[in-house]
């Protein structure tokens, strides 16, 4: 077999499912080999690269399998970038084979000649050049090592042209089944960090617990629920972290920090005694840029994560211990259990917490009950929630969309449900990432919260959606301007617009339905409730057009 063929078996042995990407010249090979196996992998087209690559990323996140994309050389390795990147920075386990220019070809300014591996270098983890044919399946093999082991992120694989076309020696063609899903080879945080974590929590009189997306990615949820539920312990989350915990539960109070953090959220951690926190990098966004935990204010704080690097990186720690989140906080538990611990006294109790939220929860009330037009970002939020199922996924792009799906959609399981890029926060995310969710969680319903900005980067992907046919719901969040960067001119900046506003009428709906998606068009806030219940009824995708108030005129959290 070439090595194109040894590369399709490969990704057979690690049961890939799905390859997201758009042909080029230099992986004709790979093509020829991924027809052969069309049975066993299907190859689904995106529209673009980026698009490919969000859809291998929401796919990873939503599987709990590597996602894998693939593109062509020049542009197409150009254009893989931001999903790339997007991926590593949120520790999602990515594989992206980029084909490339001939190896004899390599320094004679080859058309789409570039260096392909310094390109990803700083978007990825680990990257490799497959230089000769007999290298393929040991650099496959750590490929799927290096994704999903530790610290998850995007590994990168160079496929020259003439090499793919080569004939393999002696093939080694075999997976490791433990890097199959992630996390792989998971390791178990010391049991005397442990129990001294276990010490400080019990001293403590108002801890809380700082969720981070390392706790999802670890799908360590059922341990930090039972945690909860046994030292009674209030449970916030990152962003990343929504999932963490079922956000209906008595110890659950929602997200924290300086985007889409819950106003009360917020003001429980400043009160804390104790913050022990879990699978998150405890950034500027999650300190309040360094107001919570407040310097020279006592605060005992633990920290637990995958990656050594990360402890008391941000914030100083009395105790930090590096492990697997799952495994780890099963050990604590089985440390809680031997100690037969009964819950320890506290300040907060489950009907002090739900008091402290009772102001937040009246006011997005009052707002989603408005029946202006434009409608409230809090109108739609609470009809989505409302009208969709427990197991309902929601894809987020940045902007509007993030601060008021983080704060007031309320996910009524543990587990991943929301997916928004953290890391780069790249526009265009949403529409192409709901592709790959369908594929991911086949039978739930998929919802994509787009800003009208991404719409004008990612749009062309309803082509993907509606040739698919997949029961994808798009809710487009109209407001016809780069609404989060004209909110910051005005509030910094002097109201000295330049560059936000979008000087054209778009016709977004007939845009869906030039496609053959079904569209809909919101004018009055009534309108929304019998749109959404009946797109969720329904087996085809539908477009929802929502003029929205711009952040100008009603600030996210």
């Amino acid at each position: 077999m070439n090595t194109a063929q040894a590369l399709v078996e490969m990704l057979k042995e690690y049961r890939v499912e799905y390859i997201f990407g758009v042909p080029g010249d230099t992986s004709m090979a790979l093509y020829d080999a991924l027809h052969e196996a069309r049975g066993e992998i299907r190859h689904v087209l995106a529209r673009d690269e980026r698009g490919a690559s969000f859809m291998a990323d929401a796919y990873a996140r939503l599987a709990y399998k590597p996602g894998v994309t693939e593109a062509p050389s020049g542009g197409g390795a150009t254009y893989v970038v931001p999903g790339v990147a997007e991926a590593n920075g949120s520790s999602i386990p990515l594989i992206v084979f980029t084909s490339d220019v001939p190896i004899t070809d390599e320094g004679k300014g080859t058309l789409t000649a570039i260096d392909q591996q310094r390109l990803l270098e700083a978007a990825t983890k680990w990257s490799a050049v497959v230089k000769r044919p007999q290298m393929l399946p040991d650099i496959v093999r750590k490929a799927f090592r290096a994704a999903t082991s530790g610290r998850g992120g995007a590994v990168h694989v160079v496929l020259p042209e003439d090499v793919l076309h080569e004939e393999v020696p002696s093939p080694a063609v075999y997976a490791e089944p433990t890097c199959r899903c992630y996390p792989s080879y998971r390791t178990q945080a010391p049991r005397a960090s442990l129990e001294a974590m276990l010490d400080v929590l019990l001293a403590a009189r108002r801890p809380v617990i700082v969720a981070g997306g390392g706790v999802v990615l670890s799908g360590a949820w059922q341990e930090i629920t039972r945690i909860a539920e046994a030292l009674h312990i209030p449970v916030a989350t990152t962003i990343n972290g929504k999932g963490s915990i079922d956000e209906t539960h008595a110890w659950s109070i929602g997200v924290i920090g300086g985007n889409g953090g819950r106003p009360y959220a917020n003001r429980l951690l400043a009160e804390a005694d104790c913050i022990w926190y879990l699978g998150t990098k405890v950034n500027s966004l999650v300190t309040l840029k360094g107001e919570i935990p407040a310097p020279g204010k006592a605060v005992t704080v633990l920290q637990l994560d995958v990656d050594p690097t990360e402890l008391g990186n941000n914030v100083p720690t009395a105790r930090a211990a590096c492990g697997d989140l799952k495994e780890s906080l099963a050990a604590f538990l089985e440390i809680i259990s031997s100690r037969a611990t009964s819950a320890p006294e506290r300040q907060w109790t489950p009907q002090a917490l739900v008091e402290r939220a009772a102001p937040f929860w009246a006011e997005v009330a009052e707002r989603a009950a408005c029946d202006e037009v434009p409608l409230m970002p809090q109108r739609v939020i609470d009809t989505l929630w409302q009208r969709t199922p427990d197991d309902v996924v929601v894809v987020a792009d940045p902007g509007t969309m993030t601060p008021f799906t983080a704060a007031q959609f309320r996910t009524r399981r543990a587990g991943r449900s929301i997916v928004i890029p953290r890391a780069h926060g790249g526009l265009g995310y949403a529409l192409p990432a709901t592709v790959g969710a369908a594929f991911a969680r086949p039978s739930e319903r998929i919802v994509g919260l787009v800003g009208d900005g991404s719409f004008g980067m990612s749009g062309m992907e309803l082509a993907t959606i509606a040739s698919l046919r997949l029961p994808i719901t798009i809710i487009l969040f109209n407001n016809g301007s780069f609404g989060w960067i004209k909110m910051l001119q005005k509030l910094y900046h002097g109201e000295r617009y330049l560059g936000v506003d979008f000087t054209s009428k778009m016709d977004a709906v007939a845009i869906a339905e030039a496609f053959g998606i079904r569209g809909v068009r919101i004018t009055h806030p009534d309108q929304l409730d019998a749109a959404i219940t009946e797109a969720m009824q329904g087996d085809k995708p539908t477009f929802i057009d929502v003029p929205t108030k711009s952040e100008l005129e009603e600030v996210p959290p």
